[in-house]
């Protein structure tokens, strides 16, 4: 068989030769597909499944998937992906899962299944359909990275500590001097924009426990908007709420709090004064819904892949720099998205958002004014609402769900 075949399984008396077209998309994709029958049967394989996964296609075709994968494997999460689509009928967007190839080497796949009949289950023909590529190269980075943010905290520990006591120290001897006082001022403020950052970092690496009790929600928002409307005081940005839910029973009210916080301030920073952000929740029959909406300046296409990674700012280098929190485009760096990642890799919630970048600005090199009154593309807020803008949603599950490691 020539090493660009598409292997298929031939059963009798049913024309199962792929078109040539299909033949040529499948033996050119960079991402494994592999289509299965509605018994479990594998029926297809193209080359780069059989690539990525170090085995021969010939070796796959016809086996059932258990048979394929064992169960008892190191690969059960790969295996499990096709048994809920198998047996419970349940497709997957998108999974991360570490694969063992037979030569003992792992590779991280996302993959992703889905139907391909739905309407009747036709024995010896191709039902069912995954998807899958190799991040293993992106993951390993990912892993690299953390691990040098995990040191990179613990190295910031002491110096934060020994500077915090010497600051407090030239405070009590500037007292009287009204210059010095400013110098002693600004200097307190960026370190405890240095201890924010650190104990981000500290959370992200030694993440903490959590444990679901009952609270009123609109007490907890109320008097957690108000904070923010104080610490926002200098910005233009309106905070409205859409509140369905009184009160709720299997959420942590810190990390409640902590994610409520994380969106608005978020919000906020990405929305020009004359503006507002919508803060909603809903309760489903699974998950308490909470949604974080601005109609700002949106996250460009480059960046939403990497929104959730750490130290990714969406603004021209050129441009960046860290401001005041809540400020217009306040050039954070990523940690608090990145923390809420963790949290959802954790199993507390699934996170996800839809952006717009605005019409007017394309790249992040276009520059917002950072007051409606001062764009010169639109004329009112209804105008700036229609441009652009994102959507951030949290769905805290009713029974928490925590991701195999």
């Amino acid at each position: 068989m020539p090493p660009d075949s598409i292997e298929t399984r031939s059963p009798a008396n049913i024309p199962t030769e792929i078109d040539p077209i299909e033949r040529i998309i499948l033996r050119s994709m960079n991402e494994g597909v592999i289509t299965i029958e509605c018994d479990g049967t594998i029926h297809t394989v193209n080359p780069a499944a059989s690539r990525i996964l170090g085995l021969e296609k010939d070796t796959l075709c016809g086996k059932r998937i258990e048979d394929a994968f064992p169960v008892e494997s190191d690969n059960r999460e790969f295996v499990e992906v096709f048994a809920r689509l198998i047996n419970e009928g349940v497709a997957t967007a998108r999974r991360e899962v570490i694969f063992t190839r037979p030569d003992g080497q792992q590779v991280d796949l996302s993959i992703a299944t889905a139907f391909l009949r739905i309407d009747e289950c036709i024995p010896e023909l191709q039902n069912a359909v995954a998807v899958f590529r190799d991040i293993t190269a992106f993951k390993s980075l990912e892993r690299a990275k953390r691990r040098a943010v995990n040191h990179l905290s613990h190295e910031l520990q002491t110096p934060l500590a020994i500077i915090e006591a010497s600051v407090g120290l030239l405070a009590e001897k500037s007292e009287a001097n009204a210059s010095t006082a400013r110098v002693v001022d600004r200097i307190r403020r960026n370190l405890q924009r240095l201890k924010d950052i650190q104990e981000i970092v500290e959370e992200i690496t030694n993440p903490r426990e959590f444990y679901p009790q009952p609270f009123d929600i609109r007490e907890v928002m109320e008097a957690l908007l108000n904070e923010i409307r104080s610490a926002a005081a200098h910005r233009s940005v309106a905070i409205r709420t859409q509140l369905e839910v009184e009160r709720v029973e299997y959420i942590d009210p810190d990390l409640f709090r902590l994610v409520v916080s994380t969106l608005v301030r978020n919000a906020i920073e990405n929305s020009p004064d004359g503006s507002d952000v919508l803060v909603s929740i809903e309760e489903t029959s699974s998950a308490l819904l909470l949604k974080g909406e601005d109609h700002g300046i949106g996250i460009p296409l480059a960046d939403q892949e990497f929104i959730f990674e750490g130290f990714h700012h969406t603004q021209s280098t050129d441009e960046y720099s860290s401001k005041r929190p809540y400020d217009f485009n306040a050039g954070g760096k990523g940690l608090e998205l990145l923390r809420l990642k963790m949290l959802a890799e954790a199993g507390w919630f699934d996170i996800s958002f839809v952006s717009e970048r605005c019409r007017f600005i394309p790249t992040s090199v276009d520059h917002c004014p950072g007051n409606i009154v001062e764009c010169p593309h639109v004329s009112d807020v209804e105008a700036c609402r229609k441009s652009g803008g994102t959507t951030f949603s949290v769905a805290f599950p009713r029974k928490r769900v925590i991701a195999a490691v």
